[in-house]
């Protein structure tokens, strides 16, 4: 069964009763993290039971396909139901996924993350064919179900915001679900006992914003300095920022300067060019922005984007070590830029 998107906060609530198994994927890893945990909790409560929570990797998964079904029908101390989380699974899955779910334990939830999958992957399609499953994708929000996003976030700190504020707000926020989440957790944070925000609350905030690790690392790697990014990427890191994260980040500052380079290598004023971004350049960041934009070239641009698509997609494969793929890519642009 495929749970369309608006009706997905519905289900994660109030699942069906009939559901044993479902499927949580897509690009957006905040947003797959979160909706895993929502489930997570409707289904079981307390995550960290460990009498009645177990999380299984893929890997470890292929190399005891029985564990799945040991897990679901293990008998747990003080409840009845029993939750097992596959972690980074994919179409190596499929078979054992499809065994267990011809017999699914009574009292058992699986929930299953994943990375993106094709329509043709077998994996979503044995969860949305299958009777007993499920399917909830999660791909970046923009427009309206952005703004609700953000509204549902900042209530659940008791805070409103008021139609200057969310525009300003949603101009500057990326589309990864954690960092979202993680920036208006901030924004709530900088505000204090402020209950109802507007368009100067944000600009402030942003403001403070612009010198984190993560904004630092961007603007580091797009100078070439790569020991002043690498300290800030350990510091994005020790933040809990994931390295998909961070890989976007860079793929959208990137674009950016691919979008100024290429105008103005056929004649366009930078400075104008740079002043009709939308997102804005925060004013902190527009001349160092700016002297990026003099310096890197349309061809080493585009081979910086490469380098970050490839790493991204390594880092959706199970088993690879994703943090030493991230850092080695952020080596590589920084170092060619010289």
């Amino acid at each position: 069964m495929k749970i369309q998107p608006r009706a997905a906060d519905a289900f994660l609530e109030k699942p069906d009763a009939a559901i044993s198994a479902v499927l949580i994927f897509g690009p957006d890893s905040g947003l797959v993290s979160e909706r895993c945990k929502k489930l997570g909790k409707t289904f079981i409560g307390d995550l960290s039971d460990p009498f009645s929570v177990v999380d299984i990797t893929a890997s470890s998964l292929k190399e005891d396909p029985a564990r799945l079904d040991d897990e679901a029908r293990a008998i747990s101390f003080g409840s009845t139901s029993r939750l097992v989380q596959l972690r980074g699974a994919g179409d190596s899955t499929s078979k054992i996924l499809a065994a267990y779910l011809e017999n699914p334990a009574q009292d058992a939830m699986i929930i299953v993350d994943c990375s993106e999958l094709t329509p043709r992957s077998s994996l979503r399609k044995l969860f949305e064919d299958h009777d007993r499953c499920a399917t909830i994708a999660c791909y970046a929000q923009e427009g309206r179900d952005l703004a609700k996003t953000c509204e549902t976030i900042l209530a659940e700190h008791g805070v409103s915001i008021d139609q200057d504020g969310l525009q300003t707000l949603i101009q500057a926020l990326g589309t990864d679900h954690a960092v979202i989440r993680g920036e208006l957790e901030k924004l709530v944070l900088y505000v204090g006992d402020i209950k109802h925000i507007g368009a100067k609350d944000v600009q402030d905030c942003l403001a403070d914003i612009a010198d984190t690790s993560l904004d630092q690392l961007t603007f580091c790697v797009g100078d070439g300095n790569f020991p002043k990014a690498d300290t800030f990427y350990r510091k994005a890191m020790a933040e809990g920022i994931s390295e998909i994260a961070i890989l976007r980040i860079l793929q959208k500052h990137f674009q950016r300067l691919d979008l100024i380079v290429s105008q103005s290598e056929q004649g366009k004023n930078i400075g104008s060019l740079i002043s009709a971004l939308r997102p804005p350049v925060f004013f902190k960041n527009k001349d160092r922005f700016e002297r990026q934009c003099k310096r890197w070239q349309s061809a080493k641009i585009r081979h910086a984007l490469e380098i970050l698509t490839e790493a991204e997609a390594a880092c959706k494969s199970t088993g690879t070590p994703t943090e030493l793929v991230c850092s080695r890519a952020i080596i590589a642009i920084s170092r060619s830029v010289r």
